[in-house]
């Protein structure tokens, strides 16, 4: 039986503002240079006036152009990152067992301030998801401060870009996690499974301590075969659900 809270995404309203934001400044172009030819044409001579406005009108475009480049890029992250929540949800429903899932969970300790992506607890254990959405090749190491994802494209074309080693966020989550509960005087072990969603041709080049999944299958057999360390009672779990939807 599955027990499932979801949290708002908190990222809705800036996915929204980012898709009208490109609808806008993808036209403003547009419009932009439309004004500008009837300006010109309507002009009997260019003074230095008229060539200040041109300017003007060209900067504008370059300046929406840019704009929207990076609202753009902005809004492909921030989707893929929503997509791969929304799968692991229907991952979570999948699963075999007295679960209480947690999507979206912001958790905060003192300053210290994260988001879980998905937190399950029961079954003698409490994991932590934190999904990615990857295609290409991911390399990296479990130390290493940045990984580097390589992405190829028809016609031989490659790119090549840094990304935030996600160990490290997870480590961070954990770690938040733990001293919540430490502070309600539960101590057990809290892991974390990082999860590549949606992309089978994804290939990784990582080093790692954190276990890692680039399937569904993967993921719901790692969920069913962990067994913590320190694994927590049935009584031990109800109260971590108590404590984290008392927050």
């Amino acid at each position: 039986m599955i027990k499932l809270y979801k949290n708002k995404n908190p990222h809705v309203k800036k996915l929204m503002l980012l898709f009208f934001g490109q609808i806008a400044l993808g036209v403003l172009p547009a419009v932009l240079f439309a004004i500008f030819v009837v300006y010109v044409k309507k002009l009997e001579t260019i003074d230095e006036y008229n060539l200040s406005v041109g300017l003007i009108f060209i900067a504008i475009m370059l300046f929406a152009l840019a704009a929207y480049s990076i609202a753009s890029q902005k809004y492909n992250i921030l989707v893929s990152g929503y997509r791969g929540e929304r799968f692991l949800v229907k991952i979570a429903k999948k699963l075999q067992g007295n679960y209480t899932v947690f999507t979206n969970l912001p958790i905060r300790y003192k300053k210290n301030r994260s988001e879980i992506d998905l937190l399950i607890v029961g079954e003698n254990k409490v994991l932590i998801i934190e999904a990615k959405n990857h295609s290409g090749v991911i390399i990296g190491s479990d130390s290493a401060e940045t990984w580097i994802h390589r992405k190829y494209y028809r016609k031989g074309k490659i790119t090549e870009s840094q990304m935030e080693n996600p160990f490290k966020q997870i480590r961070r989550q954990r770690e938040i996690l733990k001293s919540i509960l430490r502070s309600n005087e539960i101590d057990v072990w809290v892991d974390s499974i990082l999860f590549f969603s949606g992309n089978p041709g994804l290939r990784l080049k990582v080093n790692n301590e954190i276990d890692v999944a680039v399937s569904e299958n993967e993921l719901v057999g790692l969920i069913d075969a962990y067994e913590a360390k320190n694994p927590p009672s049935d009584e031990s779990c109800a109260e971590i659900v108590r404590i984290i939807r008392g927050r």
